[in-house]
């Protein structure tokens, strides 16, 4: 039905703007009335054919209110992407309506067409969710569907309750237990925990009920809550420092654990770490006939595709390709992430391993999420929109495309190395240059926080305390660790206009071996 009120909205829009040559804007706002209309006939006949507990009326207006309050996102978006990236406006105009589709349908079923306000048995499992600590607590409203009632985290215990099946040991650093799968610690996935969990993810509903007009952010001595536009169906969370760091989600947030990993669980294992005395430094690590090198550069500068034609010309081994947990004294620990590839590091990919419906999809994905699908994700995060729960919606339409670094080229995996050369990668023309201690240190530090760009990470960093640690410390404790994690390795800032770096690191580090012979 959705897929029916699409080709509506974009029919009549087309029908505006090439027909009666009308502006786009004003087309969209048109075309979804008569959009809304359809889809709610088709709903009503099609989709919701319980018995429902408002008027029929009521779910008409409601609908069309939805769906007219949705323009408030869909005008700025369709605007910025038709106008300011000039992209085709039917184009931008389907993605504006992907984006907030899983957001509509959502309160369509719950709220719209629900069916009943009468409690029942499973509501009173999630009351008791609720209030894990046996409190008392209202009864809330009767869930929709068969939904899977999540168990409780058993206080003290080694051992999650059935509800978190998903446990992760970092590096034997950091334990972590989530009612959700995180794909990017597929590697560090163990079926017990020797230890009890430093981070624990559970979800159930976070923030107000109701809408508003910015995000809030809500801080306490212990806690900080994030809460966007669309209240409790957006993306929230809510973070508790306590013994442990409890990260609560909302059903949407985890229904994208991606999302999730990359803009919550990643940015507290930073500083966990910290707390360890080990850095989770954005880098990549590979290791040539034993010698560890290091590259780094900002988002989107072409590492992927740099490391996969070293792994496949260059014969390397692989222990990261975003993320490396590093210590002083030059150690460097493995931190296979799953790569994702964008469009332009497609050509570095050997598909022989795929299978044709894999490189289609590889094809499709990598182009959704591509650096100019980024750089408009970025705009729009300096933009008052609810930019978690449009993230989250398009990242659960299109998944990006991620694969272990063995599933594209063929290489054997390193649990560790000592790292002896470090290349920062660049664009601009050719040119080496060396980088001093200190040099190292703001370039690794600045491109790190790079990959922290994104809205949620400014708002509740400075609530983050570890071990009696704030935020201001633990940045300052990273600081040094880096300092004496690089004492040794050599650093040189490499700087071409090709994407050719996979051919200037072999040969710099021909040079390096020569030199030190």
């Amino acid at each position: 039905m959705g897929a029916i009120g699409l080709l509506v909205n974009q029919a009549l829009l087309w029908a505006w703007v090439a027909g009666l040559h009308g502006h786009y804007l004003l087309g969209a706002v048109l075309a979804t009335q008569g959009s809304t209309l359809s889809n709610f006939i088709l709903l009503e006949r099609w989709v919701f054919r319980r018995a429902k507990a408002r008027r029929p009326l009521v779910r008409l207006l409601s609908f069309a209110t939805i769906n007219n309050s949705a323009l408030l996102l869909r005008i700025p978006l369709l605007a910025l992407l038709t106008s300011v990236l000039h992209i085709y406006y039917l184009i931008s105009n389907a993605i504006t309506l992907l984006l907030l589709f899983a957001a509509r349908f959502l309160l369509s079923d719950q709220f719209i067409w629900k069916e009943s306000d009468l409690p029942t048995t499973s509501s009173v499992v999630r009351a008791a969710l609720d209030n894990p600590d046996g409190s008392a607590s209202r009864v809330p409203a009767a869930p929709t569907g068969n939904t899977p009632v999540l168990a409780a985290f058993v206080p003290g215990s080694r051992r999650p309750a059935a509800g978190l099946p998903y446990l992760y040991d970092i590096a034997g650093l950091v334990a972590i237990t989530s009612a959700v799968r995180l794909h990017e610690l597929q590697y560090f996935r163990v079926p017990t925990l020797e230890r009890p969990a430093d981070i624990e993810i559970r979800v159930r509903p976070v923030g107000s009920p109701g809408p508003r007009l910015r995000p809030l952010v809500t801080f306490g001595p212990t806690f900080v809550a994030y809460d966007e536009h669309l209240g409790r169906l957006g993306a929230n969370f809510r973070l508790d420092f306590r013994h442990r760091i409890e990260v609560t989600i909302g059903p949407l947030l985890a229904r994208s654990p991606h999302v999730l990993y990359t803009n919550v669980v990643e940015a507290l294992l930073r500083f966990v770490l910290v707390s360890r005395d080990h850095i989770l430094l954005h880098s990549a690590t590979l290791e040539f006939d034993g010698r560890g090198v290091m590259l780094t550069g900002r988002t989107d500068t072409g590492k992927t595709g740099t490391v996969l034609r070293l792994l496949r010309e260059q014969k390397a081994s692989f222990l990261s390709d975003d993320m490396t947990i590093v210590e002083p004294g030059g150690l460097a620990r493995c931190y296979p992430k799953p790569l994702t590839i964008s469009a332009h590091t497609l050509q570095a990919v050997d598909g022989g391993d795929l299978c044709a419906r894999e490189q289609v999809k590889l094809s499709v994905q990598s182009r959704v999420h591509s650096r100019r699908g980024r750089a408009i994700g970025s705009r729009l995060g300096r933009m008052n929109l609810p930019i978690m729960a449009l993230n989250s919606v398009a990242q659960a339409i299109v998944p990006p495309p991620k694969y272990m670094a063995d599933r594209l080229v063929s290489c054997k995996f390193t649990e560790c190395t000592t790292v002896e050369e470090l290349f920062a990668i660049t664009r601009g023309p050719h040119a080496v240059k060396e980088l001093d201690l200190a040099g190292a240190v703001e370039l690794l530090i600045e491109n790190t926080d790079d990959a922290y760009g994104f809205p949620p990470f400014r708002y509740f960093a400075p609530a983050i305390t570890i071990d009696g640690q704030d935020y201001a410390q633990l940045r300052e404790r990273e600081r040094a660790l880096l300092s004496a994690f690089l004492v040794g390795v050599r650093v040189r800032r490499v700087s071409r206009d090709d994407f050719g770096w996979a051919d200037a690191i072999p040969q710099l580090l021909a040079a390096s071996g020569e030199s030190r012979t």
